[in-house]
């Protein structure tokens, strides 16, 4: 967006304000100055008055021109320019004048005609290119001779803003300075209405309006009977400087408008545009099949805040339609008006919100155009306006202070507030604040957006400094906690020699079923499933950990200990959270310390491994649920008295070319976790003593440890068995030989007392299990 000085200052007064300062306040108020250019006219360049215009004698291309300048001697300067005509006020460079591009002015003989002078273009005197020859001055009266580096509307500055896609608003001269107004608290100088000409017919005579359906646009369509559009100088420099192109003098007008207010400006010449039988033009406004809101006469004419065909722009009509449009931004975006070949520079300002207050856009074409030009307004209007409802926020003023980080004072609040054009209203009996939203700002949306507001046009380096406060709200609760404990046992798994294994919560429902583990429901099954190996979900983890395993067997590794922590589902999709371990192939491999003999894991070695991960738990004899887990090595977890899960010696390992592999699976919900809480320990010596005892054969130990936990004394801490002995002479016994540890905090056993523990033991054992001392 590139604003100029003059151009701005005709909104909003900054005589008293500097260029460099303006910048600042620019910068500081969100809108980023990219560039700033100077343009200044050099020194002894006046204006003159192409008094006669004669064919150079020996150049066909040139012509002799004498210039009055004001002085008593008019100069004679030949010149090339195609658009040179007598009665044309001009800028002439003197004698001895030293232009931008470095040309110094000189007397010159060209082609046998003495040359005292230049008259010269834009672009030689510093400025764009704003036409294909000299520069006319037109729209301005200066007298003969004047110095141009003496009319102000030449000394002008060109600044470029960059500007966030929010703010469309900011997209019109008119825009900046409301902002810049908000920041001096100065007033914006809008143009006063022009009043219709009653002379004029009304503009029904000559257009009907007819909207199909539901459209997101609004329209007001003006007429205007054009007799005369005169060139204006000033506003073409100041376009070149904008970077705007417009190739027609109504098309300049129409840029000129809409860069000065925002509102999108377009014209509709008639003479081409189908009539009926009273002289009267249809416009259509329908949306087109690409759900764009378009304009059609017979054909379509334009995308609403898009594009134009070019068949319908003016060209030497008499009768013109002018269009102010507004087009929705977001249904603009998300109907793909980007992909439209033919869009202009109106799609710019309509996905960013162009000016909604089409009146206000017409009216200033209506201004500019009576100032240079002879036209003439038809009465009335044609519209459509789609209204919006107005938008509001209540604020309470206590939330604006802490967003903001300091105390604004309320009258200092709404008085930004309403220089930005935001309507507010106190509550005090709520010490809130009712801001109405203004149309033209579609990004404003919550409290934060009105604190932004406020603080940049007070300015962030005005807001007191304080140090940073930094309290972390204590965020321990369920979710973090399973987090954490989730996060302690895969350390202590990988600690253990485990690698964990990621899947898919999904399975191959047959091979779940095949091994006979439960399924899901059948009305509860995937619609939709990934593959066909992934169409239900998974009851176990076991399936996608032995195809885990068996890949890295058969990739050539000697022993794999993985383990996945993840999600399993019951028959009616009810979810659980499972630690689950496998083991198969090496468990060491060889070295010095096994003699070159690789370990091979077995049901102990893969218990002791468990252990180091779960820390104590129980085994008791159980029988598997299905055909996947050996009869013979299966067994029951236990932890704190309650079933845990599994561990067990898979029954198909031939299935998955695998030797002997081990698998447990455990509820995770089950598993201990928590602060770790010292107990007292005791300073005397704890007591051991071995039994051999004479055990059935078919008693379970399991039996034997519940005898001994309901009947030992409490100064036993602590028994397990260390050995197993078989031998015919023992007949339908085995030798099973367990160690007893007795321990106390207040005294060290005599023998005596050790014996007493052991009787009591030994009783007890043989009364319910018969078993004795060996």
């Amino acid at each position: 967006m590139i604003i100029t000085r003059n151009w701005l200052n005709e909104w909003i007064n900054l005589s008293q304000i500097s260029t460099d300062e303006l910048c600042k306040t620019l910068n500081k108020i969100g809108l980023e100055v990219a560039a700033v250019t100077s343009y200044r006219m050099p020194q002894k360049c006046v204006v003159g008055l192409v008094r006669e215009k004669t064919r150079h004698p020996n150049a066909e291309k040139l012509n002799v021109c004498i210039v009055d300048i004001g002085s008593n001697e008019p100069l004679q300067i030949v010149c090339g320019a195609k658009n040179v005509q007598e009665g044309q006020l001009v800028p002439v460079a003197l004698v001895g004048c030293k232009l931008p591009n470095g040309l110094e002015i000189q007397e010159a003989q060209l082609r046998g005609i003495k040359s005292c002078g230049m008259i010269c273009s834009s672009s030689e005197l510093g400025y764009p290119k704003t036409n294909d020859g000299i520069m006319v001055l037109e729209g301005i009266s200066p007298e003969l001779g004047t110095p141009l580096n003496q009319i102000e509307q030449f000394q002008d500055d060109a600044i470029e803003v960059e500007l966030t896609p929010n703010r469309g608003d900011c997209l019109s001269i008119h825009g900046i300075a409301r902002d810049l107004g908000a920041v001096y608290n100065a007033k914006i100088s809008i143009p006063k209405e022009t009043a219709e000409d009653s002379s004029q017919i009304g503009i029904g005579r000559v257009l009907n309006l007819n909207v199909e359906g539901s459209i997101d646009s609004s329209l007001v369509y003006k007429a205007v009977c054009v007799q005369e559009l005169k060139e204006d100088t000033i506003m073409d420099l100041r376009l070149a400087i904008a970077d705007i192109n417009a190739k027609s003098v109504l098309e300049r007008y129409l840029a000129y408008a809409t860069h000065s207010t925002g509102v999108i400006l377009r014209a509709y010449g008639t003479d081409t545009l189908e009539k009926d039988k009273a002289d009267k033009i249809t416009f259509t406004v329908k949306k087109d099949t690409n759900a764009l809101d378009s304009v059609w006469s017979k054909e379509r004419l334009s995308y609403i805040g898009i594009s134009q065909e070019s068949f319908s722009k003016p060209k030497n009509d008499e009768l013109v339609i002018i269009e102010a449009s507004y087009a929705d931004p977001t249904q603009i975006a998300s109907n793909g008006a980007r992909n439209i070949k033919e869009a202009d520079d109106a799609l710019f300002r309509s996905l960013r919100s162009s000016e909604p207050d089409l009146d206000f856009g017409i009216n200033y074409l209506n201004l500019i155009l009576n100032k240079t030009s002879k036209i003439g307004f038809l009465t009335g209007t044609q519209r459509t306006v789609k209204e919006k409802p107005a938008r509001q926020i209540s604020i309470n003023i206590d939330d604006i202070y802490s967003i903001i980080g300091a105390q604004i004072a309320k009258n200092e609040i709404i008085t930004i507030l309403k220089n930005l054009r935001f309507d507010t209203s106190f509550k005090f009996d709520q010490n809130a604040l009712v801001v109405e939203i203004p149309s033209f700002r579609h990004d404003v949306e919550n409290i934060q957006d009105i604190c932004e507001e406020i603080v940049r046009i007070v300015g962030i380096d005005n807001i007191p400094s304080k140090p940073l406060q930094f309290t972390e709200a204590v965020r321990i609760n369920s979710i973090s906690e399973n987090f954490e404990k989730k996060k302690f046992y895969r350390h202590k798994a990988i600690a253990a020699g485990f690698f964990e294994s990621v899947h898919y919560i999904f399975g191959d429902k047959a091979k779940q079923a095949s091994y006979g583990f439960e399924c899901l429901d059948e009305e509860l099954e995937i619609i939709n499933p990934i593959t066909s190996e992934l169409n239900t979900l998974r009851t176990t983890c076991a399936l996608n950990l032995m195809q885990a395993v068996s890949s890295n067997i058969k990739a050539g590794r000697a022993g794999v200990s993985l383990f996945e922590l993840g999600k399993i589902f019951d028959k009616r999709r009810n979810e659980r959270v499972v630690i689950t371990f496998i083991a198969s192939g090496e468990s060491e491999k060889s070295s010095l310390i096994n003699h070159g003999k690789a370990v091979q894991f077995d049901f102990a070695l893969f218990v002791k491994k468990i252990a180091v991960v779960l820390g104590d738990f129980e085994l008791i004899k159980a029988e598997p649920a299905n055909r996947f887990y050996s009869p013979y090595e299966y067994a029951q977890i236990i932890i704190n008295g309650k079933k845990a899960g599994y561990i067990a010696r898979v029954g198909v390992e031939n299935e998955y070319d695998l030797g002997r592999t081990y698998i447990c699976e455990v509820d995770f919900e089950t598993l201990p976790y928590g602060r770790k809480r010292a107990k007292v320990y005791s300073k005397l010596p704890n007591v051991s003593r071995d039994l051999s005892l004479l055990v059935p054969k078919e008693l379970e130990y399991t039996k034997v440890a519940q005898c001994l936990k309901n009947n030992a004394p409490k100064e036993l801490s602590a028994f397990y068995p260390i050995d197993l002995y078989e031998d015919d002479s023992l007949g339908s016994n085995n030798s099973l030989t367990i160690t007893l540890v007795f321990k106390s905090e207040e005294k060290t056993f005599t023998e005596r007392e050790i014996n007493g523990f052991l009787e009591q033991i030994l009783k007890a054992l043989y009364s319910e299990l018969k078993i004795s001392v060996r």
